[in-house]
């Protein structure tokens, strides 16, 4: 009797077990995701887009909008769970407050607002970034004229008994006098001023690389780069060049045109902005930067020395980090479809180049300058003049090369 009791109990208990674990099992199968808890992340200062775009699967947005502020319409001024609380992903509704945009033209970029809880509301605080034109940057020898002969390399700021920097300018050198034409180069390290010059005084077309530090003068200028114009038949550089490809009559604002003369190098976008926008925002900042060159009614074309494109660029590195439309300027840059010179060879860091051709009867130019983003950045700028039209292009790999060897020598 007592066997048969004991077999009983046995049976009985592995019954028992069987069932907890089947319903432990099921509830692990059909739990609902909901009952996953999460970590709210700080979402004040970044835009409702962004946000959308980065956690829609988790949480719902709920946005009010406040008119009555000095940010970009989309930021996001509060939120209704604060950071680091925990919530339900895919069942939870965030409620926030986001600027109207009373001010298009303001801030992108906001700084992130202290944690707030959800009876409280906090203003993100406003971001460091220069407004005017002109943006803070040193000045550097390179801007001015060198001493030394034509066709030599010529240094400033750089340590010419260090073995392995020799051995690094010869080699750049020896690239320099194999240049199949007429070549002006110059390097500059962004940090020091060190700077590495050959023929940098010569002057070449500078073609589709004028667009670049115009383009820079208007987003350093226009406080509305939302205004919108409309590409007519006379805005056409020419029958068959539409901007993205789109028919006469539309509008583009001066983002738009923007992005396109940088990014696909547009002539008619380019265009669009000299007659719609002016060149008064050039002349201003060419000024400031101590340069002669100025646009004119009928000329928004220019000769360029490797030194004058270097000093444009040095100032669009500081544009980049400083302005509150220097991000757009690096993104258009860093971007840009015909980025085969310079970046092709410098694919480990991010480079924002533009490049520059000219075919003409008797000779073609071509060029590029770039602000090299390396862990010391730097600007590098070549040019090359040939009475051929099947110009080296693997000039421009192999001087983008050296002159990052020597960059890394010179940061030891």
């Amino acid at each position: 009797m007592t066997n048969k009791n004991e077999k009983l109990v046995s049976i009985i208990i592995i019954i028992l077990s069987l069932i907890a674990f089947a319903v432990i099992a099921c509830i692990l199968i059909f739990r609902k995701p909901g009952e996953v808890q999460e970590i709210m992340p700080k979402i004040v200062g970044y835009t409702v887009d962004d946000v959308n775009g980065c956690y829609s699967r988790f949480f719902t947005l709920d946005v009010e909008y406040d008119y009555d502020t000095d940010y970009e319409e989309g930021i996001i001024l509060s939120q209704s769970i604060a950071p680091e609380e925990a919530y339900i992903p895919g069942e939870t509704v965030v409620k926030v407050i986001a600027s109207g945009g009373k001010r298009s033209s303001e801030t992108t970029v906001v700084q992130e607002a202290e944690s707030v809880s959800e009876t409280q509301q906090t203003e993100p605080e406003k971001p460091q970034l220069e407004m005017s034109l002109l943006v803070e940057s040193p000045q550097f020898e390179f801007e001015t004229m060198s001493e030394g002969e034509p066709s030599t390399i010529i240094t400033s700021g750089i340590d010419t008994k260090d073995e392995d920097i020799l051995d690094a300018l010869d080699d750049l050198y020896n690239v320099l006098i194999k240049k199949y034409g007429d070549a002006g180069f110059m390097y500059v390290n962004l940090e020091s001023g060190a700077s590495v010059e050959y023929n940098a005084d010569v002057s070449f077309s500078a073609a589709s690389i004028i667009k670049a530090p115009y383009v820079r003068s208007v987003l350093g200028k226009e406080t509305d780069i939302s205004k919108s114009f409309e590409m007519t038949e006379e805005m056409l550089n020419s029958s068959s060049e539409l901007v993205n490809n789109e028919p006469v009559g539309t509008m583009f604002t001066i983002e738009e045109l923007a992005k396109a003369a940088i990014e696909k190098s547009d002539n008619t976008a380019y265009k669009m902005l000299y007659n719609y926008v002016g060149y008064d925002c050039f002349n201003e900042l060419a000024e400031g930067l101590n340069r002669d060159e100025r646009m004119t009614d009928d000329n928004y074309w220019f000769k360029l020395t490797a030194r004058e494109t270097a000093v444009y660029f040095k100032d669009i590195y500081f544009f980049n980090e400083k302005h509150q439309n220097g991000a757009l300027m690096k993104e258009f840059l860093a971007n840009s479809e015909h980025n085969d010179l310079f970046s092709d060879e410098l694919r480990e860091y991010t480079v924002c180049e533009k490049y520059g051709y000219l075919p003409q009867d008797d000779f073609y130019t071509l060029g590029a300058a770039a602000v090299v983003y390396a862990d010391s950045p730097y600007a590098i700028v070549l040019y090359i003049r040939s009475s051929s039209s099947n110009i080296k292009t693997q000039l421009f790999h192999d001087c983008a090369r050296y002159a990052d060897n020597l960059n890394n020598l010179l940061n030891r």
